[in-house]
């Protein structure tokens, strides 16, 4: 029996093969982001009393005597709960070097004592530092600003970065000629920036600094990244 075969014109083949619709979709990769700005409503501030004395115990008993003067001079602050801490210590011998006899002499032992909290009676920054620096305070720290919203404008700024990503995907889809198809992949880009940490100035300093009472914090700025992906045809 003969075997029947049949042949196609090449313009015929040539001819399915481009009208076929591709099988791999075009993907975008396109970065958004998101920003919230909200007024602070509360402020870390961080007080130090470091002093000498060469005996150690001595030393350890006049600086909880200040640290208790320093609590004391607080209270009639609003502070936001559970952020009160008095425990860190930290007690060094001390030297100085003489130059006439060419060595080290024993100073004392340094005991240093840190109070730490959050005032949310923003308006009151001023007479806190000044209250603080009254009872007994050496070091005083620049108060670091918060709020209490901070996670819901995280949240906010997120929301924003992933609008900011789709809008970018729909701009190069159209300006491509092509429509978005679906996004295939997004996630959250973390954000790399340190923690505020608090500029510890003497005592006299801040108490200059605060002798007005009166401090104008500026808003904080919540930013959000995301990186996202979709295929486009």
């Amino acid at each position: 029996m003969k075997k029947l075969r049949f042949f196609l014109p090449m313009q015929l083949v040539l001819g399915l093969l481009i009208s076929a619709p591709s099988l791999a979709a075009t993907q975008l990769d396109v970065t958004g982001k998101g920003m919230v700005s909200v007024a602070p409503d509360e402020a870390t501030i961080t007080a130090q009393v470091s002093l000498v004395d060469r005996d150690a115990a001595k030393a350890q008993a006049r600086a909880s005597k200040e640290v208790d003067a320093m609590l004391s001079a607080i209270k009639s602050f609003s502070l936001k709960p559970d952020t009160l801490n008095a425990s860190e210590l930290s007690l060094l011998p001390e030297y100085r070097w003489d130059r006439a006899i060419d060595q080290q002499q024993f100073i004392g032992f340094r005991v240093t004592r840190t109070v730490s909290f959050t005032i949310t009676d923003i308006d009151r920054l001023g007479a806190a530092l000044s209250a603080l620096a009254n009872a007994g305070a050496t070091l005083l720290s620049s108060p670091v600003m918060g709020s209490s919203q901070a996670h819901d404008a995280r949240d906010e700024a997120l929301v924003k970065a992933v609008e900011d990503a789709r809008k970018k995907l729909t701009l190069l889809a159209g300006a491509a000629g092509m429509s978005l198809s679906s996004i295939t992949q997004i996630s959250e880009i973390a954000p790399n920036s340190p923690r505020p940490q608090p500029t510890m100035m003497r005592a006299e300093r801040a108490l200059d600094s605060a002798s007005s009472n009166t401090f104008v914090p500026g808003n904080l700025t919540f930013l959000a990244e995301v990186r996202a992906q979709a295929d486009a045809e």
